[in-house]
């Protein structure tokens, strides 16, 4: 590791990452059948003092038996599947490094796909895809195909804007912020709701792959 890069991961480090409670439902910019599908409350990630997302989870997301898989967390859903929203309070940059707006935008799950683009980018392949909430306004699932080219307008380039999902397992109680000081990101563990009972989901809110 070099000096340089020790410099930038103590310094992204010692950034304050907390999970807040959002006491209201999603905005009305979400469309109503999408938001009928989701919990009444949501939650908040603040950085630095300043709110960065707010999510609102499915409260019932289809959602089938787990899957064998050793690339794939998520595999009791199957790609397309609505997972949420969220409100992007100011312009970041997703998990690939792509620059994209504060705005409202729906979260659907996929997979990373097996080609040369994206090898060793991330430990796993689930991910959550960004869709501007506008265009995406019916809950039903939709194909992987169809979820690529609706999230690839929000950052206009052939990749998705994506959040990586991850392992969640550490935190006691959620909503909460998990630091994973080894890859320097925070992980938003939460739970949202399927027909078989509750689904805890680890989302990297700060930081993004190695690579980028």
């Amino acid at each position: 590791m070099t000096v340089s890069w020790v410099v930038v991961a103590l310094a992204a480090l010692a950034q304050d990452v907390k999970a807040e409670p959002v006491a209201e439902g999603a905005p009305a910019g979400v469309a109503e059948a999408v938001r009928k599908e989701l919990l009444p409350s949501g939650v908040r990630v603040v950085r630095d003092g300043k709110p960065l997302f707010d999510f609102w989870l499915g409260k019932a997301i289809p959602a089938r038996p787990p899957q064998e898989s050793l690339q794939l967390r998520y595999t009791m859903l199957k790609p397309g599947t609505l997972v949420g929203a969220v409100k992007v309070h100011a312009e970041g940059h997703d998990f690939k490094n792509q620059k994209y707006p504060p705005g409202l935008y729906t979260l659907r799950y996929a997979e990373q796909p097996e080609d040369g683009d994206h090898q060793g980018t991330s430990e796993t392949k689930d991910f959550l895809c960004l869709s501007q909430a506008a265009a995406d306004t019916k809950p039903e699932a939709i194909s992987q195909e169809d979820l690529i080219k609706i999230s690839s307008k929000v950052v206009a380039r052939k990749h998705p804007a994506v959040l990586y999902l991850v392992r969640s397992e550490t935190a006691e109680k959620v909503p909460a912020i998990v630091r994973d000081e080894a890859n320097v990101r925070w992980i938003l563990e939460c739970e949202a709701g399927t027909a078989a009972g509750k689904l805890r989901l680890g989302i990297v809110v700060v930081g993004k792959a190695a690579d980028q």
